[in-house]
């Protein structure tokens, strides 16, 4: 209020007792604020960054994994970990989507999880249908949700939340590749925009943030039972007699292609090759009987995007040894002759710039460690 305002035939005494007053309201405010932010401190995440203030989302319809209509009503009540991804990506979504898993059995132990739903939201709706999605995020886990809409929608939607995306046709493949933002985005219990999770995702750090998260916002609801997790290295290795022979001059180790739904068009090997000779060894190609087609690529996220650049060929040095893991170098495996499950065994035959073939046995497993 500006001192015109007031009459001019307010005595000057007045004048002062009104700013006094006004001083100590904004102390008072200011006090308050102090002491509540004090006693709410934010706490330090590892991966997760809150925003200052949270922001309003524009929902629009989509179709869930089940084929039921829903909107802003879905994020509402809980936070949700939202994630973009597609059915078809071979190393990045189901990497994330294991990682997801893990974490929600983390938060189940410390009776967090009541507060998060987890949720994948396609970026490549033109093949994603709802049956496709109930297929894959079920896969992980049954409480998994997965949202498609129209491309346009899903550009839009994407946008308001910084993520984006593009697909990419192969000339002569067949196939495409969708290069997609890597951050997981978390949507507050009021639908708001409130925090970004970045890449590369750690279950432990992810689990921890959010734990501190949940106790932040108020008291950890309890969950009513705990379901035995199931041990992810239940399936031995299956190694050719070859592979631990010192004559051979490749072998590998750690061998393993993760599950996919039966309806995956694409899946990844991983393993470590170690270089038994004294002179580096160049793997020029690949394949495999049980897929149309295999290819050597490299998972790389540049400014949140992440893509897969393909690899002409993999060189192994003299008496050393190349990891293929996820979210880094890995085989890549195409449109499977028949659905593989866990514990199935599949053949890949590695091929050098001399044409001498290395034949290996790799099993359909969860990562070994």
């Amino acid at each position: 209020m500006q001192p015109n305002a007031f009459s001019r035939s307010q005595r000057g005494n007045t004048k002062f007792l009104f700013i006094a007053i006004a001083l100590i309201a904004i102390l008072i405010g200011v006090y308050t604020q102090t002491t509540t932010n004090n006693a709410k401190e934010l706490p330090e995440f590892s991966k997760t960054i809150i925003l200052p203030n949270a922001k309003e989302v524009t929902y629009p319809n989509f179709d869930d994994h089940l084929g039921n209509k829903v909107s802003k009503e879905l994020f509402l009540g809980k936070w949700s970990i939202l994630f973009f991804g597609f059915t078809n990506c071979p190393d990045i979504c189901p990497t994330t989507m294991q990682t997801l898993k893990q974490v929600k059995q983390n938060l189940e132990q410390h009776s967090a999880w009541n507060n998060y739903q987890a949720i994948m939201m396609t970026v490549d709706p033109e093949t994603d249908t709802s049956e496709r999605l109930n297929n894959y995020v079920t896969f992980f886990d049954p409480e998994f949700i997965g949202l498609t809409t129209d491309l346009q929608t899903t550009t839009d939607f994407a946008k308001q939340l910084g993520i984006l995306f593009i697909k990419r046709e192969k000339e002569g493949a067949n196939t495409y590749e969708v290069d997609h933002s890597a951050s997981i985005i978390l949507i507050n219990p009021q639908g708001q925009w409130a925090g970004v999770i970045s890449a590369p995702h750690k279950a432990d750090l992810i689990s921890d943030d959010l734990k501190k998260l949940a106790e932040y916002h108020g008291p950890i609801k309890q969950v009513a039972s705990q379901k035995p997790v199931a041990s992810e290295n239940a399936v031995s290795d299956i190694k050719k007699a070859s592979d631990n022979s010192d004559a051979s001059p490749l072998t590998i180790t750690k061998a393993w292609v993760r599950p996919a739904p039966p309806t995956a068009t694409a899946m990844a090997a991983y393993f470590n090759i170690k270089n038994n000779t004294d002179q580096e060894i160049n793997i020029v190609d690949s394949h495999s009987s049980a897929f149309d087609m295999t290819m050597i690529h490299n998972t790389v996220i540049e400014d949140g995007i992440a893509k897969m650049v393909h690899m002409d060929g993999l060189t192994i040095p003299a008496q050393g040894e190349v990891s293929l893991a996820p979210l880094g170098t890995h085989m890549m495996l195409m449109r499977p002759e028949t659905p593989l499950k866990e514990g199935d065994t599949i053949n890949v035959t590695l091929l050098d710039e001399n044409d001498q073939e290395y034949q290996y046995q790799i099993s359909v497993r969860q990562q070994p460690n």
